[in-house]
């Protein structure tokens, strides 16, 4: 009988630990803003190179709208960059005071941008270049985000001083490549606005996770 105790307090114990660690990921973590933990596989961590570019579904009635307007394969709404740091992922990107404490570019941790998506809803890309090409990039990004360049509410493309999430990245690639890699992307967009399409031509960018079609890179 005390065998058997013993066993079922130790049991009970380890319960409890599973149930307190995944109350904290669900509620408490600073880095999770919405009730809803997403999760990535040790795999998928593994596959996420800096300069990788996340897109997302976020919630509200804002992101619903980009999704109606614009003509995309797969419902997302919003990108950011992913940042690599000492074995730590963050993301930079462009947000609203709206749905931010900080207007503008910013980076964050990557857990958190996760939780805020809707489940299902993440695609990674890869833009198709040489890592020089990448860091130069990034480090384009990582200038604005560290500076707070305000966001843009009146997406404004002539205004070079703020800048939406998507008009970040085209001013950054922009700069790099001294092409426009989204401005075909206008043709066929009656809003006048850079849309989450250019991340989706495979003609530039390779698809390393797909959460709407289940399908990770090997």
């Amino acid at each position: 009988m005390k065998l058997l105790s013993k066993v079922l307090l130790i049991l009970t114990a380890l319960f409890l630990v599973v149930v307190s660690f995944l109350a904290y990921k669900v509620f408490w973590d600073p880095e999770n803003t919405k009730q809803v933990f997403y999760p990535l596989t040790r795999h998928e961590r593994g596959l996420l190179r800096s300069g990788d570019i996340i897109l997302r579904r976020g919630y509200g009635m804002f992101s619903d709208g980009i999704i109606r307007v614009q003509s995309s394969k797969y419902p997302v709404s919003h990108c950011a960059m992913i940042l690599a740091d000492s074995g730590k992922f963050h993301v930079m990107h462009s947000l609203s005071s709206s749905v931010s404490p900080i207007d503008g570019a910013q980076t964050q941790g990557l857990q958190r941008f996760l939780n805020e998506s809707v489940p299902g809803s993440i695609l990674v890309v890869r833009f198709k270049s040489n890592r020089d090409t990448v860091q130069q990039i990034i480090d384009k990004v990582k200038y604005y985000s560290d500076l707070h360049v305000p966001f843009d509410h009146e997406f404004d493309r002539s205004d070079t001083t703020k800048y939406y999430c998507t008009e970040l990245f085209q001013h950054c690639f922009s700069g790099v490549l001294k092409r426009d890699i989204f401005e075909g992307q206008l043709d066929s967009n009656a809003t006048g606005v850079y849309d989450l399409t250019t991340f989706l031509d495979t003609s530039l960018f390779e698809v390393i996770i797909n959460h709407h079609d289940n399908s990770v890179k090997n």
